[in-house]
């Protein structure tokens, strides 16, 4: 079963419950257009594409945005 795929910029921020309290979700966003490129998940970059491409990337991490052409990086997962 694939993974869940948050879009909406309210429940990106962080996870709560008992069962995901040492985990975070962070959004990583286009720093032109601002679309959604991927989630930060337990230190791991999580990518997803059309067709069900899905990919869980280290860092550093580089993707171009789909949306406006931007390339944009991420170092380091988001605190």
């Amino acid at each position: 079963m694939p993974t869940p795929f948050l879009s909406h910029p309210a429940t990106l921020t962080r996870r709560s419950g008992a069962a995901n309290a040492h985990s975070t979700t962070a959004s990583w966003r286009c720093t032109r257009c601002d679309k959604l490129l991927g989630v930060c998940r337990d230190g791991r970059m999580h990518l997803r594409f059309a067709r069900g491409h899905e990919y869980l990337v280290g860092f550093p991490v580089q993707a171009t945005c789909r949306g406006c052409g931007t390339l944009n990086h991420a170092t380091a997962p988001a605190r």
